[in-house]
């Protein structure tokens, strides 16, 4: 069984701007396997994780919706 993205919004804003889990991992100052571990639910994001993702973003594309609302509204289940 594959696993869910928690976070569709983000995964879908990151593809649109071709950004890679390893490619926004190194902008983090993080590594993939980490940041793969939080967009999965294993482990958490911290404010200051999100808030650098959305900064990520807006340098790449300013007009965008990148509340952190829309990009982290959680994968409805059940």
């Amino acid at each position: 069984m594959s696993k869910l993205v928690l976070y569709p919004n983000l995964v879908a804003e990151l593809a649109r701007h071709g950004i890679t889990i390893t490619n926004l991992a190194e902008r983090l100052g993080m590594s993939r396997n980490n940041l793969y571990n939080k967009l999965y639910g294993v482990t958490n994001f911290t404010l200051k994780d999100l808030i650098a993702i959305q900064e990520v973003l807006k340098s790449v594309d300013s007009s965008g919706d990148y509340s952190l609302d829309y990009l982290f509204s959680s994968l409805k289940t059940g």
